[in-house]
């Protein structure tokens, strides 16, 4: 199972202990030549599980690319024998309940988040990492610091089993180690030189895109377009949010949808209207990737979506606008809240894991303020989820010069309020799905905004009904 990055993880090692060596973390003595002397600080016996094995379930991502070079020292240190699967994310979201629905067992620890859990904890698939957390044979709390974590993150992923809400509250379930938050990104070089107004307004927004058009020629602004759920869950969906004050839902008590919303129908409207006229052509087709690569290759003036992007526009081997960008928070509604949707990988464990005092040293380990911070500052793992991580210097100083000091600052703001813009529930790709359709229809006219959003609450309804979900 484990492939051909073998090589590249033993090329990767090499590097990482060369660094070790030369830059130690925080108490870490830098005389350890396997670069270990930090986590034999921790008051536990690494050793106790020598000789286990795990497999750990990975989307192809960038945290998965940070994480493999390291997973070498993760066996010298425990003795325990790791093996890795990645798949792309559709192919390992189908792979992986597959694997939890039956309690196979075959992956001990997977990258989950809080919107899997939604899926995966309800039917008992998931092991809650408390128990690990306070067991003092298994954690040394003072050593491991959970309270470093930004605590949206670690509120993302506690969740109390109950269908329609509480997040926050009950168990962990998993340990976040990626985080994402929405921000406007922009062309400043082209908006100080046409003195077009960084908008604080998403009818701000559609005048600056209007006016990107018209004195620079290229498209206004892209954004996700295809007719599926990811097309709802960033820059759109913490727009409705911001429209709506931040209190709005998707979902009322009882489980019904609320797209009829009056706010959610103009906000609609505007997004649309705004696409249509200043977006690219193929907005309808367009990926999240799609819509960075426009952005880096110099095609847009804004996009409104993942923070972390920043990483691709500012290398200038990958990017034709690195050291052009600025980055705000995305626009305000009419009532002047400004709200960022918040998205995270995370490490949790199946339930059907036969070794799992060896997957949890496994999850402490991977998250452990080092091996973030390595994984951070040598292999592009963005953005942090630990506050030490975010302001170590190392990490200041690759990520603080981006958009002129704004990258760091936009999204320091956006993880004080950032959350979770979901109601909880396991359909949710299946609710945005039908919702994004909806978009198109007013994108395309084949529908007012009104009559698309009453047609998307209406199948959300019998669906959700269908299947027994609403109350």
């Amino acid at each position: 199972m484990r492939n051909q990055t073998r090589l590249g993880v033993w090329v990767g090692m090499l590097v990482f202990l060369g660094w070790m060596l030369i830059l130690p973390l925080g108490e870490a003595l830098a005389g350890d030549a396997a670069g270990l002397a930090y986590f034999r600080q921790a008051k536990i016996n690494w050793k106790q599980f020598e000789g286990q094995k795990l497999t750990i379930g990975l989307n192809k991502h960038q945290y998965t690319e940070s994480l493999l070079p390291l997973i070498p020292e993760f066996e010298a240190l425990t003795g325990i024998k790791v093996d890795y699967l990645i798949l792309p994310e559709n192919e390992y979201g189908a792979k992986l309940t597959a694997d939890l629905s039956n309690q196979r067992g075959e992956f001990t620890v997977i990258m989950a988040g809080a919107m899997r859990n939604w899926g995966y904890v309800p039917p008992g698939w998931m092991m809650p990492l408390d128990g690990f957390l306070n067991d003092p044979k298994l954690t040394d709390k003072s050593w491991y610091k959970l309270e470093d974590f930004f605590p949206g993150l670690i509120a993302a992923n506690r969740w109390n089993g109950k269908v329609g809400g509480g997040t926050g509250e009950g168990p962990l379930w998993s340990i976040p180690v990626m985080s994402e938050s929405y921000v406007l990104a922009y062309r400043k070089d082209i908006f100080d030189q046409h003195k077009i107004k960084v908008p604080r307004t998403y009818e701000e927004m559609a005048e600056a895109a209007r006016l990107v058009k018209k004195h620079a020629g290229i498209d206004g602004l892209v954004s996700r377009g295809t007719p599926n759920f990811p097309t709802i869950a960033t820059g759109y969906l913490s727009g409705v949010k911001s429209y709506t004050d931040g209190k709005w839902a998707e979902l009322d008590e009882k489980m019904n949808a609320q797209f009829t919303d009056p706010r959610v129908v103009k906000f609609s409207q505007i997004w649309t209207d705004m696409l249509r006229e200043s977006g690219p052509a193929n907005w309808a087709n367009m990926t999240w990737y799609d819509g960075m690569e426009t952005f880096a290759a110099g095609q847009a003036g804004m996009y409104p979506d993942c923070d972390f992007f920043a990483a691709t526009y500012e290398d200038p081997k990958k990017s034709k606008v690195a050291g052009k960008v600025g980055y705000a928070l995305l626009p305000a509604g009419p009532g002047g809240t400004t709200y960022s949707g918040l998205f995270t990988w995370a490490l949790g464990m199946s339930k059907a894991t036969k070794n799992q005092g060896a997957a949890w040293l496994f999850i402490q380990w991977a998250t452990s303020p080092r091996t973030l911070l390595n994984a951070t500052v040598e292999y592009k793992n963005y953005n942090p989820t630990r506050l030490s991580v975010m302001t170590d210097p190392r990490t200041q100083k690759i990520m603080g010069d981006w958009g002129g000091g704004t990258y760091l600052k936009t999204v320091q703001e956006n993880l004080k309020t950032a959350r979770i813009a979901w109601v909880p529930e396991p359909e949710r790709p299946r609710l945005g799905d039908i919702w994004a359709r909806a978009l198109h229809e007013i994108y395309f006219k084949r529908l007012s905004a009104e009559g698309a959003m009453k047609r998307a609450t209406d199948e959300v309804i019998k669906v959700f009904t269908d299947i027994g979900l609403r109350k």
